[in-house]
């Protein structure tokens, strides 16, 4: 997959593109109906497939104080774009250069990919505040003699698919209504730290990702069915988002997750967790022996989940 991370980079290739044009910071089931519509276009005519997204929300050079936390990093976002097939990505940085741009202004850029085909959402916009839509794409595409795609809003269960939708789940621990809008189960990755090794005297040993600074949707706190993936191998867990109200030793939460069947040095590597049910919510015990009952019943009601 060729990356294009600035509008002076565009060039044009070998064979028209076909381009799926978006914000795409969710990846969800909407952005994916999108891609996957120019990937059908690209393949009926033979030309690449493109996609078009900024490497930052816009809102951080918009209304940085109102910027969503993010569902999906970086680096899974370039890997689930390599994995549909994605020919040429363009992720660039959404700047004032960019929000000066007027909507023909921001086509006559384009251009230079020499696109066949433009795929987007009914409710894409484009240029300077937004001004460009799906209306206005369509007098440009008769204007200037490419085909222009409009997919609907992906619904699910009469709800529109959003991003925004999809933080709300989150935050409310209804990860598996998350992973619908998804179409995958939501995850958090980070590097593991040493924690107060306490799970280890319970019986249950974590590995501990810090949250406060990660800039992602955080789900509510609790305790999760999981699936964790680490050291190239997939393992059944039980997670625990939370202070440890029943010690009340941990002023910032973390997400704690006792790994089934997993043994060895955990520490450093790069933990993937992905939220399968939520279980339950924090709880403060009267002690310890109540607190490792609860573990206990915690890991079968788990395990029935996955």
């Amino acid at each position: 997959m060729e990356i294009i991370t600035s509008l002076e980079q565009l060039h044009s290739f070998a064979a028209p593109c076909v381009v799926a044009l978006g914000t795409f910071d969710g990846l969800h089931r909407g952005h994916l109906d999108v891609i996957g519509t120019a990937k059908q276009e690209a393949e009926h005519t033979g030309a690449k497939l493109a996609v078009f997204t900024f490497s930052n929300h816009p809102l951080e050079w918009i209304n940085p104080a109102h910027v969503p936390v993010a569902l999906v990093t970086p680096a899974v976002k370039l890997q689930l774009l390599e994995s549909l097939g994605v020919d040429v990505l363009i992720d660039i940085p959404f700047n004032q250069l960019v929000a000066d741009l007027l909507p023909q202004q921001f086509l006559e850029r384009l251009r230079a990919l020499n696109y066949s085909c433009l795929v987007v959402g009914e409710n894409f916009t484009y240029g300077q505040r937004g001004m460009g839509n799906v209306y206005t794409l369509a007098a440009s595409a008769q204007a200037l003699g490419f085909k222009l795609i409009v997919r609907k809003l992906v619904s699910n269960n009469g709800t529109i698919i959003s991003s925004t939708e999809i933080r709300r789940l989150i935050t409310a621990g209804e990860v598996q209504q998350a992973a619908k809008m998804l179409g995958r189960s939501y995850s958090i990755s980070g590097i593991v730290a040493h924690g107060n090794e306490r799970g280890r005297l319970l019986g249950y040993p974590t590995a501990n990702l810090e949250l406060v600074d990660a800039h992602v949707a955080i789900p509510l706190g609790g305790v999760y069915a999981v699936r964790a993936y680490v050291d190239g191998g997939v393992y059944g867990g039980m997670a625990n988002i939370g202070k440890n109200p029943t010690f009340g030793d941990v002023e910032k939460p973390r997400l704690e997750t006792n790994i089934f069947g997993f043994s060895g040095d955990i520490y450093g590597k790069t933990l993937t967790i992905e939220f399968v049910q939520r279980i339950r919510g924090e709880v403060k015990f009267a002690g310890i022996d109540a607190l490792k009952a609860q573990l206990a019943q915690d890991k079968l009601d788990c395990l029935s989940f996955l």
